[in-house]
C-alpha cells in the first residue's frame, strides 16, 4: 500500500515537472530571441542610422527587438512605424541616473529580456547602474562607435566597463586602443566591422551625366567631392583653399560639397557662412558647387571622379567605405580609423591632417586619375565588398548573442 502511494506521488511530481519542462522548451526560442537595444541620443547621424539598420536586420533574422529611446528623438520618429516594441524613456541625468536605470530594468524583467545592446558610450553609465542595482543577470553588448581618446582607467570608467559582457569594436586599431586606454579584458573584445548594404553598390544607379544633371552640376572638368555635415571638423574650407591654389596654377576641376549645417548648431551655421563668403570673395563660384544633403547619396558618388575626406579624425568613416564601394579614388586624412580602412594607403591616398604641402600634390594626382590611382580604387572596391558587407555584421551579432 505504501509502495503504491509512493509510486502515485512520484508519478504526479514527474508529470508536473515534465509539463513545466515541455512548456519551457516551447517558450525558450522566444525567450532566447528577445533583444533590447538602448539609444538615448536625439540626433540623426551615422550612429543612429546604423543602429536602426541593425535593429531591422536582426528583426528579419527572427529577433524580437525591443527599442528603448527618447520620444523627442529622430530615431523614434523613423522607427515608430517599423517596430511595435518601443519603450519610451526619459534620460534625466548624465551620470548616476538611478530613476531611469530602475525604470529600464523593470521593463526588461517584465518582458523577460536578459540581453541588451548599447551603442552610445554616453549610455554606459546608465546601463552600469541597471546591472549593478536592479538586474544583475543582464547581459550587455556594447557596440563601439567612437574612439576612447584619453585614458579611462579610473574607477568610474572601470565600473561602467565592468558591466559589459562583450565589447564590439569595428576595427583592430580600436581594440589596440582599448588595451592601452582601459583595464577592459581583451578576451571579451570582438572585432566586427559596421556593415553597408553592398547590394546598393553592385551597379551604378545613375550615369555620371544623369547624376550631375540631378544635382544641377554642369561641368566637363573632373569633379572632386566631399560629403558630410558642414562643420569645421569636416574640413570643407581646407579643401576649397586647396582648390584656389590649384586653379591659380591652371589646373581645372570642380569641387562638389554635398551636405548641410546641423540645424540649431550655431557654430556649424557660422562655418557654412564663412565657407560661402570665401568662395565669393575669391571668385570661385564657377568651381565650387554646394548641394544640400539628400538621402539618395548615389547621386553624389555617381557624379564625382574623386573623393576627399578632410576630417580631423573619423573613428569609422562610412562615407569612405561608400566611396570605395563606388570605385571612386580616395584621398583622406591619415588619422583615426581611416588609415586602417584604406589599408595604410593600399586602397587610397593618405595625407597629414591640415597639411597643405602634403595635400596639394596628392589632390593633383587624384584629379589626374593616373593608372596607379585607378588601380588602388579597384583594389579598394573589392576589399570593401568583402570586408564591410552588412550581412557579415548581422551574422557576427547573431553569433555573439548566441554565446551569451
Amino acid at each position: 500500500m505504501v509502495g503504491a502511494i509512493f509510486f502515485f506521488s512520484f508519478f504526479r511530481v514527474f508529470v508536473h515537472h515534465f509539463r513545466i519542462i515541455c512548456l519551457l522548451l516551447i517558450l525558450m526560442p522566444n525567450f532566447k530571441n528577445k533583444l533590447a537595444i538602448l539609444i538615448t541620443s536625439t540626433g540623426w547621424g551615422g550612429l543612429e542610422m546604423n543602429t536602426l539598420k541593425l535593429a531591422k536586420l536582426l528583426s528579419v533574422k527572427g529577433y524580437n527587438v525591443h527599442l528603448f529611446m527618447q520620444e523627442e528623438s529622430t530615431i523614434y520618429e523613423k522607427g515608430k512605424d517599423i517596430f511595435s516594441e518601443i519603450h519610451l524613456i526619459k534620460k534625466n541625468r548624465k551620470y548616476f541616473d538611478f530613476k531611469t536605470a530602475k525604470s529600464i530594468s523593470k521593463i526588461l524583467i517584465k518582458n523577460k529580456i536578459s540581453r541588451l545592446l548599447v551603442v552610445d558610450n554616453k549610455d554606459l553609465d546608465l546601463i552600469a547602474w541597471c546591472k549593478k542595482r536592479y538586474f544583475k543577470e543582464l547581459k550587455v553588448v556594447y557596440q563601439q562607435h567612437m574612439q576612447i581618446g584619453i585614458n579611462k582607467k579610473d574607477w568610474l570608467h572601470s565600473f561602467r566597463f565592468k558591466s559589459i559582457d562583450v565589447w564590439v569594436s569595428p576595427l583592430p586599431f580600436l581594440k589596440r586602443e582599448i588595451a592601452v586606454r582601459t583595464h577592459f579584458p581583451l578576451n571579451r573584445v570582438k572585432i566586427l566591422p559596421i556593415g553597408v548594404n553592398t547590394k546598393e553598390f553592385e551597379s551604378r544607379k545613375y550615369t555620371q551625366d544623369e547624376a550631375k544633371e540631378l544635382l544641377n552640376v554642369h561641368s566637363d572638368c573632373p569633379i572632386i567631392g566631399i560629403i558630410g555635415r558642414i562643420s569645421a571638423k569636416k574640413g570643407q574650407l581646407f579643401v576649397v583653399q586647396a582648390l584656389q591654389q590649384l586653379v591659380q596654377k591652371g589646373i581645372q576641376f570642380n569641387l562638389l560639397i554635398f551636405g548641410s549645417a546641423t540645424v540649431n548648431a550655431e557654430d556649424d551655421k557660422a562655418y557654412a557662412e564663412e565657407l560661402v563668403q570665401f568662395v565669393q570673395k575669391n571668385n570661385l563660384q564657377d568651381y565650387v558647387y554646394f548641394v544640400e544633403y539628400q538621402p539618395d547619396v548615389a547621386k553624389f558618388y555617381n557624379a564625382i571622379d574623386g573623393f576627399v575626406l578632410a576630417s580631423h579624425s573619423e573613428t569609422y568613416g562610412m562615407v569612405t567605405i561608400e566611396a570605395m564601394l563606388s570605385g571612386i579614388p580616395v584621398l583622406a586624412t591619415d588619422s583615426g580609423g581611416t588609415t586602417e580602412i584604406l589599408g595604410d594607403g593600399e586602397f587610397g591616398a593618405l595625407y597629414k591632417y591640415n597639411d597643405m604641402a602634403d595635400f596639394l600634390p596628392k589632390l593633383e594626382l587624384l584629379i589626374s586619375r593616373n593608372q596607379d590611382i585607378i588601380d588602388k580604387a579597384e583594389i579598394g572596391r573589392l576589399d570593401a565588398f568583402l570586408r564591410y558587407n552588412v550581412e557579415k555584421e548581422v551574422e557576427g551579432f547573431v553569433e555573439i548573442l548566441k554565446g551569451l
